[in-house]
Protein backbone atom coordinates (compact mmCIF):
# COMPACT_ATOMS: atom_id res chain seq x y z
CA UNK A 1 0.00 0.00 0.00
CA UNK A 2 1.21 3.49 -0.83
CA UNK A 3 0.41 6.58 1.23
CA UNK A 4 0.42 10.13 -0.11
CA UNK A 5 -0.13 13.16 2.12
CA UNK A 6 -1.46 16.47 0.87
CA UNK A 7 0.29 18.84 3.22
CA UNK A 8 0.01 22.56 3.81
CA UNK A 9 -0.03 24.56 7.00
CA UNK A 10 -2.04 27.33 5.36
CA UNK A 11 -5.80 27.01 5.20
CA UNK A 12 -7.61 27.35 1.89
CA UNK A 13 -4.70 26.12 -0.19
CA UNK A 14 -6.77 23.64 -2.28
CA UNK A 15 -5.66 20.58 -0.28
CA UNK A 16 -9.11 19.01 0.02
CA UNK A 17 -9.98 19.67 -3.61
CA UNK A 18 -6.72 18.12 -4.79
CA UNK A 19 -7.10 15.12 -2.48
CA UNK A 20 -10.63 14.36 -3.66
CA UNK A 21 -9.73 14.66 -7.34
CA UNK A 22 -6.61 12.52 -7.14
CA UNK A 23 -8.49 9.87 -5.16
CA UNK A 24 -11.30 9.69 -7.72
CA UNK A 25 -8.77 9.58 -10.57
CA UNK A 26 -7.08 6.62 -8.87
CA UNK A 27 -10.44 4.97 -8.24
CA UNK A 28 -11.39 5.33 -11.91
CA UNK A 29 -8.03 3.85 -12.89
CA UNK A 30 -8.82 0.64 -11.03
CA UNK A 31 -6.65 1.29 -7.98
CA UNK A 32 -8.27 0.48 -4.63
CA UNK A 33 -8.12 3.91 -3.03
CA UNK A 34 -9.18 5.49 0.26
CA UNK A 35 -9.03 8.93 1.84
CA UNK A 36 -8.23 9.87 5.42
CA UNK A 37 -9.71 13.26 6.30
CA UNK A 38 -7.76 14.73 9.21
CA UNK A 39 -9.37 18.15 9.01
CA UNK A 40 -11.72 18.81 11.97
CA UNK A 41 -14.03 20.60 9.52
CA UNK A 42 -14.51 17.19 7.83
CA UNK A 43 -14.72 18.72 4.36
CA UNK A 44 -14.08 15.47 2.52
CA UNK A 45 -16.22 13.40 4.86
CA UNK A 46 -19.17 15.65 4.03
CA UNK A 47 -18.23 15.57 0.35
CA UNK A 48 -18.34 11.77 0.41
CA UNK A 49 -21.83 11.70 1.94
CA UNK A 50 -23.10 13.75 -0.99
CA UNK A 51 -21.56 11.56 -3.66
CA UNK A 52 -24.00 9.78 -5.93
CA UNK A 53 -21.44 7.30 -7.19
CA UNK A 54 -19.49 4.57 -5.42
CA UNK A 55 -16.07 5.21 -3.90
CA UNK A 56 -13.56 6.12 -2.81
CA UNK A 57 -14.26 5.67 0.94
CA UNK A 58 -13.43 8.53 3.30
CA UNK A 59 -12.61 8.06 6.96
CA UNK A 60 -12.24 11.02 9.35
CA UNK A 61 -9.34 10.87 11.80
CA UNK A 62 -8.31 13.91 13.82
CA UNK A 63 -6.11 12.21 16.43
CA UNK A 64 -2.45 11.80 15.40
CA UNK A 65 -1.97 8.67 17.52
CA UNK A 66 -4.82 6.92 15.68
CA UNK A 67 -3.62 7.74 12.18
CA UNK A 68 -1.34 4.73 11.79
CA UNK A 69 -4.00 2.22 12.97
CA UNK A 70 -6.41 3.80 10.47
CA UNK A 71 -3.91 3.26 7.65
CA UNK A 72 -3.26 -0.31 8.75
CA UNK A 73 -6.99 -1.01 8.69
CA UNK A 74 -7.26 0.27 5.13
CA UNK A 75 -4.29 -1.90 4.21
CA UNK A 76 -5.98 -4.92 5.78
CA UNK A 77 -9.03 -4.18 3.63
CA UNK A 78 -6.91 -4.28 0.50
CA UNK A 79 -6.31 -0.59 -0.20
CA UNK A 80 -3.50 0.08 -2.65
CA UNK A 81 -3.40 3.85 -2.22
CA UNK A 82 -4.42 6.10 0.66
CA UNK A 83 -4.45 9.87 0.40
CA UNK A 84 -4.30 11.91 3.60
CA UNK A 85 -5.89 15.34 3.57
CA UNK A 86 -4.36 17.55 6.25
CA UNK A 87 -5.69 20.69 7.87
CA UNK A 88 -4.09 24.11 7.83
CA UNK A 89 -2.22 25.04 11.03
CA UNK A 90 -2.48 21.45 12.31
CA UNK A 91 1.27 20.96 12.64
CA UNK A 92 1.25 17.86 14.83
CA UNK A 93 -1.14 15.94 12.58
CA UNK A 94 0.60 17.22 9.46
CA UNK A 95 3.93 15.96 10.73
CA UNK A 96 2.46 12.56 11.63
CA UNK A 97 0.82 12.27 8.22
CA UNK A 98 4.08 13.09 6.46
CA UNK A 99 5.95 10.63 8.66
CA UNK A 100 3.65 7.80 7.56
CA UNK A 101 3.71 8.74 3.87
CA UNK A 102 5.68 7.59 0.87
CA UNK A 103 5.21 10.95 -0.83
CA UNK A 104 4.19 14.45 0.29
CA UNK A 105 2.48 16.88 -2.06
CA UNK A 106 2.38 20.57 -1.11
CA UNK A 107 -0.26 22.39 -3.16
CA UNK A 108 0.27 26.08 -3.78
CA UNK A 109 -1.16 28.84 -5.90
CA UNK A 110 1.32 31.15 -7.59
CA UNK A 111 0.38 34.05 -5.31
CA UNK A 112 2.95 35.29 -2.80
CA UNK A 113 0.59 34.63 0.12
CA UNK A 114 0.40 30.94 -0.76
CA UNK A 115 4.03 30.58 -1.74
CA UNK A 116 5.22 32.12 1.53
CA UNK A 117 3.54 29.28 3.43
CA UNK A 118 5.30 26.51 1.50
CA UNK A 119 8.80 26.52 3.08
CA UNK A 120 7.47 25.43 6.49
CA UNK A 121 5.70 22.41 4.99
CA UNK A 122 8.73 21.57 2.87
CA UNK A 123 11.05 21.76 5.88
CA UNK A 124 8.76 19.45 7.84
CA UNK A 125 8.71 16.79 5.11
CA UNK A 126 12.39 17.21 4.35
CA UNK A 127 13.29 16.83 8.00
CA UNK A 128 11.49 13.48 8.00
CA UNK A 129 13.37 12.37 4.89
CA UNK A 130 10.21 12.23 2.79
CA UNK A 131 10.16 13.05 -0.92
CA UNK A 132 8.07 16.17 -1.36
CA UNK A 133 7.05 18.40 -4.23
CA UNK A 134 5.19 21.65 -4.62
CA UNK A 135 2.20 21.18 -6.91
CA UNK A 136 0.82 24.34 -8.47
CA UNK A 137 -2.98 24.51 -8.31
CA UNK A 138 -5.75 26.99 -9.05
CA UNK A 139 -3.48 28.65 -11.60
CA UNK A 140 -5.02 31.44 -13.68
CA UNK A 141 -5.33 30.13 -17.22
CA UNK A 142 -4.27 33.51 -18.56
CA UNK A 143 -0.49 33.57 -18.32
CA UNK A 144 -0.39 30.20 -16.58
CA UNK A 145 2.89 28.96 -18.04
CA UNK A 146 4.70 32.19 -17.23
CA UNK A 147 3.33 32.35 -13.68
CA UNK A 148 4.22 28.73 -12.94
CA UNK A 149 7.67 29.05 -14.48
CA UNK A 150 8.50 32.08 -12.33
CA UNK A 151 7.03 30.57 -9.17
CA UNK A 152 8.88 27.29 -9.71
CA UNK A 153 12.17 29.13 -10.30
CA UNK A 154 11.68 30.93 -6.99
CA UNK A 155 11.23 27.68 -5.10
CA UNK A 156 14.11 25.92 -6.84
CA UNK A 157 16.43 28.79 -5.97
CA UNK A 158 15.59 28.10 -2.33
CA UNK A 159 16.14 24.36 -2.63
CA UNK A 160 12.44 23.49 -2.62
CA UNK A 161 11.53 20.89 -5.27
CA UNK A 162 8.48 21.42 -7.44
CA UNK A 163 6.55 18.92 -9.45
CA UNK A 164 7.02 21.08 -12.54
CA UNK A 165 10.76 20.43 -12.75
CA UNK A 166 10.09 16.69 -12.44
CA UNK A 167 7.42 16.45 -15.12
CA UNK A 168 4.23 17.05 -13.11
CA UNK A 169 1.47 19.12 -14.70
CA UNK A 170 -0.02 22.12 -12.93
CA UNK A 171 -3.73 22.45 -12.25
CA UNK A 172 -5.48 25.49 -13.68
CA UNK A 173 -8.43 27.34 -12.23
CA UNK A 174 -11.62 25.92 -13.74
CA UNK A 175 -15.22 26.91 -13.11
CA UNK A 176 -16.13 23.25 -12.62
CA UNK A 177 -14.17 23.02 -9.37
CA UNK A 178 -16.46 25.51 -7.66
CA UNK A 179 -19.35 23.12 -7.22
CA UNK A 180 -17.44 19.86 -6.80
CA UNK A 181 -17.01 19.81 -3.03
CA UNK A 182 -20.56 21.07 -2.60
CA UNK A 183 -22.36 18.34 -4.56
CA UNK A 184 -19.99 15.41 -3.99
CA UNK A 185 -18.56 15.26 -7.49
CA UNK A 186 -15.22 15.89 -9.20
CA UNK A 187 -14.39 17.80 -12.33
CA UNK A 188 -13.62 14.59 -14.23
CA UNK A 189 -17.17 13.44 -13.49
CA UNK A 190 -19.01 16.63 -14.41
CA UNK A 191 -16.73 17.56 -17.34
CA UNK A 192 -15.15 14.24 -18.37
CA UNK A 193 -13.86 15.54 -21.70
CA UNK A 194 -12.64 18.89 -20.36
CA UNK A 195 -9.15 20.21 -19.79
CA UNK A 196 -9.60 20.02 -16.04
CA UNK A 197 -10.19 16.27 -16.20
CA UNK A 198 -7.16 15.92 -18.45
CA UNK A 199 -4.94 17.83 -16.01
CA UNK A 200 -6.10 15.82 -13.00
CA UNK A 201 -5.60 12.53 -14.81
CA UNK A 202 -2.09 13.54 -15.86
CA UNK A 203 -1.20 14.58 -12.32
CA UNK A 204 -2.57 11.36 -10.87
CA UNK A 205 -0.47 9.31 -13.30
CA UNK A 206 2.59 11.33 -12.32
CA UNK A 207 1.88 10.67 -8.63
CA UNK A 208 1.38 6.97 -9.32
CA UNK A 209 4.75 6.84 -11.03
CA UNK A 210 6.46 8.56 -8.09
CA UNK A 211 5.21 5.95 -5.62
CA UNK A 212 5.56 2.94 -7.93
CA UNK A 213 1.89 2.23 -8.54
CA UNK A 214 0.96 0.59 -11.80
CA UNK A 215 -2.08 2.19 -13.41
CA UNK A 216 -4.35 -0.65 -14.43
CA UNK A 217 -6.54 0.99 -17.04
CA UNK A 218 -7.13 4.20 -18.90
CA UNK A 219 -9.27 7.01 -17.58
CA UNK A 220 -12.93 5.93 -17.44
CA UNK A 221 -14.80 8.84 -15.83
CA UNK A 222 -18.55 8.74 -16.12
CA UNK A 223 -20.95 11.63 -16.02
CA UNK A 224 -21.89 12.47 -12.43
CA UNK A 225 -25.46 11.87 -11.46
Amino acid sequence: MRVVSILGLKGGSTKSTLTAHLAVAAHHAGILTAIVDTDPQATLRMWSTRRQTEGPPVRPETTPDFLEPTLREFERQGAELVLIDTAGKAEIMGKRAAELSDLVLIPSRTSLADMDAVPTSHAMAQGLGKPNFVIFTDVDVSGAKKDVKEAAAGFVSRGIPTGREHGAPFICHRKGYKSCLIDGSTIQEIEPEGRGAEEIDALFRWVAKQVGLKVKRKRTEKQHG
